[in-house]
């Protein structure tokens, strides 16, 4: 059942490829970057309007036949666009050169290229859910998180929904990601518990090859292609490489845990988070989400960057992608517009542009612009908890911080970016004439260093800056520096390029210390991927791909409860169920069923409302009101609802946050003590029951 709903999962993304190919190819002439792309470009143009007209209120989001006969309608629109009217690079040239009307040896190539990219995406996505299987329940961490935003999204009628953490609010988080999994989990009829592992291999799998094509693209050597995948997705640092080293020569012997990947120190008050830790642990969280949506930017960006003036379908797409990726992850919107802005300023200075510097200008703001205006219905209705931006000195001398990671030690900048500021110093020593792709690499390369010097004078003001300052930095190091490193890995891998040339002189033994290089990240890299397997996934047996599977090993009542809602309820209700704290299994009802309880993990939801205004005008050591407030009063009125023997009383609470059901299981007697279920009895009745667990309907 788990394998053939993963192919079925795999194969509605797939189809979205009919719907990017026919766009995408008319945007790049490079055949591999324009199948890479294209069932990411289809999904992203399907999954806005969708979005679009759902949050318009035009279309109910779960009237699936609208939904199912939008998307065959654009399939065969257009499998019937690259058949009818097939692209200057579809076609081919016969005998007498003259172009082939019948395109069949074009089409002969195009077929070997589908059957090796789709070859590589589906045994990669099929290989790590065979890996995800011995270890995939979505419990611990922020699983919970996660799989409660998918279960509302695939659940919800209009965007945005109900919080299904805070049944008085909106979801206040970035939503747009997760909806975007439901999406593909509804179009192949997955259970939500199922494509949250999909969904993961599916991220996984995309990452390899959109990194793949596009430095394949402009190196045109495979095994820098698949460098490029292996260090985006997959490798570790020269920081855990010699964590582990470090640990293995000890006396005893000890392991470096895969955890040290993010955090480099103990306590670690910077967050160094990397792609190949988020596919480890398997949260689905907003930056993951992203990475493709990212890559898919990336190979805009490059094709923009071979045009002699700016085109306005190229921009058009970038403004689509910008604003999708800004809503599913808004960091990535910072970077995507700072690197089309570099992008844009070597173009002004470019000698070739002097003549178009009017039309570069407009178009880099009619993008931005645009991109904000597709977002708008998203952001009016997301208060974002950031106040703005910091200065790391004056903040650091304001708090009397020492020894908080700041500024970034010389060991970690090493550890983490050694190899590639190598990699460019070495290129930069050969390199005697700009590459066609100059732009590009200059925009990666300038983003990428501005990253790593910014975040050492400016921080994001949020919750870490204002409720615990020696982790001040740590967001924005972490979500930067998730940008950096991808680009780092895509900008290394095509310089590399350069060094499997013939030179002369001093410059060939500049090209063995590069390779030497090249071998380091290879081995370094290879470290972090080892030891995360053998610490995360063996030693186990493979289970099953269904993310609530190990719920029904430890808590079976609550399993059968959830299976119970599941196949009952068709609308999201609100469930009262007991209210804990962050990475606990509290909320494990409304987070695998989509429904909607009067709070979920406290902390997470006083991060997401976070009100720092106050707090961050206030002298140091002055209490003020953040919006924790809010959900503590909330936390106490369930708490006394579940303890009370006052009917009177339970009722107005069940009235005040409009309660439909009511759930008893082990969670609530262990975190309500004195719990009084005979009151239940008279409120409602049991519509559920599992060896002592409840769920009542409440009149």
């Amino acid at each position: 059942m788990g394998f053939l709903s993963a192919l079925l999962f795999y194969l509605a993304f797939s189809l979205f490829g009919l719907i990017g190919f026919p766009i995408i190819s008319r945007l790049t002439a490079n055949r591999f970057l324009a199948l890479g792309a294209s069932k990411l470009t289809g999904l992203a143009i399907f999954s806005y309007i969708i979005w679009l007209l759902s949050s318009l209120k035009i279309l109910d989001y779960q009237n699936r036949g609208i939904i199912f006969g939008l998307f065959f309608i654009l399939i065969f629109t257009g499998a019937f666009f690259m058949w009818k009217y097939p692209t200057e690079s579809f076609q081919v040239k016969n005998k007498n050169n003259k172009k082939d009307k019948k395109n069949r040896g074009a089409r002969r190539e195009y077929l070997k290229e589908i059957l090796i990219i789709e070859g590589i995406s589906i045994a990669i996505y099929l290989l790590y859910l065979l890996l995800r299987s011995y270890n995939p329940g979505a419990n611990n961490t922020e699983h919970f998180m996660d799989m409660a935003f998918l279960s509302a999204s695939g659940k919800t009628h209009f965007f945005p929904f109900i919080d299904p953490w805070f049944s008085e609010k909106l979801v206040n988080y970035y939503y747009y990601g997760s909806y975007i999994v439901s999406l593909l989990s509804n179009l192949s009829f997955s259970p939500y518990a199922l494509s949250y592992n999909f969904a993961l291999g599916l991220i996984y799998a995309e990452s390899i090859i959109l990194s793949g094509v596009l430095v394949y693209a402009i190196t045109g050597l495979k095994r820098l292609a698949a460098l490029a995948s292996f260090l985006v997705t997959s490798a570790g640092t020269l920081f855990y490489a010699a964590c582990t080293l470090k640990g293995a020569f000890a006396n005893p012997a000890t392991v470096c845990s895969y955890a040290s990947s993010t955090r480099l120190y103990t306590p670690s008050y910077i967050i160094n988070e990397i792609p190949s830790y988020s596919f480890t642990v398997g949260n689905l969280h907003a930056h993951l989400i992203a990475l493709p949506f990212f890559l898919l930017f990336l190979i805009l960006l490059y094709n923009v960057a071979l045009q002699d003036k700016p085109r306005l379908r190229d921009f058009s797409l970038i403004a689509l992608t910008l604003a999708v990726s800004g809503m599913i992850n808004a960091w990535d919107f910072i970077t995507g517009a700072s690197l089309l802005g570099a992008l844009i300023l070597y173009k002004l200075f470019s000698k070739k542009e002097i003549l178009n510097i009017g039309k570069w200008l407009l178009a880099g703001a009619a993008t931005l612009l645009g991109s904000a205006i597709l977002a708008l219905p998203y952001i009016l209705h997301f208060t974002s908890p950031v106040l703005g931006l910091g200065f790391a000195p004056a903040y650091v001398k304001l708090h009397n911080l020492s020894n908080t990671q700041y500024p970034t030690p010389f060991a970690a900048i090493l550890g983490m970016w050694g190899i590639f500021i190598m990699g460019i110093i070495f290129w930069l020593l050969i390199k005697k004439k700009k590459p066609v792709n100059f732009s590009f690499l200059f925009a990666l390369g300038l983003v990428s260093f501005g990253i790593l010097v910014g975040v050492e004078l400016f921080f994001i003001k949020d919750i870490y800056s204002i409720a615990n300052p020696p982790y001040f930095r740590a967001n924005t190091t972490f979500k930067f520096g998730y940008h950096a490193w991808t680009m780092f890995s895509i900008l290394f891998s095509i310089l590399m390029a350069s060094f499997f040339q013939y030179f002369f002189s001093w410059q060939k033994y500049i090209s063995y210390l590069a390779k030497a290089s090249l071998i380091i990240a290879l081995i370094a890299g290879a470290f972090y991927p080892y030891q995360a397997i053998n610490q995360y996934y063996t030693g186990r047996d493979p289970l099953d791909l269904d993310g609530s599977v190990w719920i029904n090993k430890t808590m079976p009542d609550d399993y059968q409860a959830i299976q119970y809602i599941n196949r009952t309820f068709k609308d999201r209700v609100v469930i009262a169920e007991a209210i804990g704290d962050s990475y606990t299994n509290y909320a494990r009802i409304t987070a695998f069923t989509g429904m909607i309880t009067p709070m979920g993990w406290k902390s997470h939801e006083w991060t997401w409302r976070f009100n720092g205004k106050d707090a961050a005008n206030a002298r140091v050591g002055e209490q003020v009101e953040t919006g924790w407030g809010a959900v503590s009063l909330v936390a106490e009125d369930i708490s006394i609802l579940y303890q009370t023997s006052d009917e009177l009383a339970a009722k107005k609470i069940i009235e005040k946050y409009e309660i439909k059901y009511l759930y008893i299981g082990g969670l609530e007697r262990e975190a309500y003590p004195t719990l009084n279920e005979e009151k239940f009895l008279k409120l409602g009745k049991v519509v559920f029951e599992s060896r002592g667990a409840k769920l009542f309907s409440l009149n």
